[in-house]
């Protein structure tokens, strides 16, 4: 959440916020006058981020596929997401990474800590036995490249910042000035 640095007055999205700890903390950072939505596929994780959270300032948690259009456009100063990228089927990381983009305002700016995709060595073994034991399904994670795939999208300016020993990652992204480099879509049924 440091990397993301959400600033008073902010409107943040905490994307696949879960039980919505994260989201509350960044309403803390971002004050009243801030927004924090927490969007997550789960429906009972949102509800108890709802029972948790939901009385506490101006956070709202919605049960949204986030591989689908999130249904804002340009509102956003900072989305963040932790430990849920690995966890999308592999055809929909791209998706998500494009209907964030166009969550995000102007030079708006996204962090995403998870696993290394790249990561290397000893730090790869512990990785691959870690999947194998827990997360069998997505092993596809360590043959995508995230950076690649943000730059597709729009996001510029991408840096990343390896944690434990090179086995997790975080990493920061920019809008492109530009906007996202796909048509916007329609909202429109």
């Amino acid at each position: 959440m440091n990397i993301l640095a959400p600033q008073k007055g902010e409107k943040i999205l905490d994307l696949c916020s879960g039980t919505g700890r994260v989201a509350s903390w960044m309403q803390q950072a971002v004050g009243e006058q801030g927004e924090v939505v927490g969007m997550d596929l789960s429906k009972s994780m949102v509800e108890v981020a709802k029972r948790r959270y939901g009385g506490f300032g101006k956070v709202v948690f919605l049960h949204q596929d986030v591989t689908k259009p999130l249904g804002y456009q340009n509102y956003f100063d900072g989305i963040f997401t932790s430990y849920a990228f690995h966890e999308l089927p592999e055809e929909k990381r791209l998706a998500a990474l494009e209907h964030s983009c166009l969550a995000l305002k102007e030079k708006g700016r996204m962090v995403v800590a998870d696993f290394n995709p790249q990561v290397s060595g000893k730090a790869r073994i512990i990785s691959l036995i870690f999947f194998n034991l827990f997360e069998r399904g997505n092993l596809n994670f360590f043959s995508c490249d995230q950076g690649e795939m943000l730059t597709k999208v729009g996001f510029k300016r991408i840096r990343s910042f390896p944690a434990l020993g090179g086995i997790l990652q975080i990493t920061l992204a920019h809008r492109d000035i530009d906007g996202c480099l796909l048509p916007m879509p329609s909202l429109d049924p």
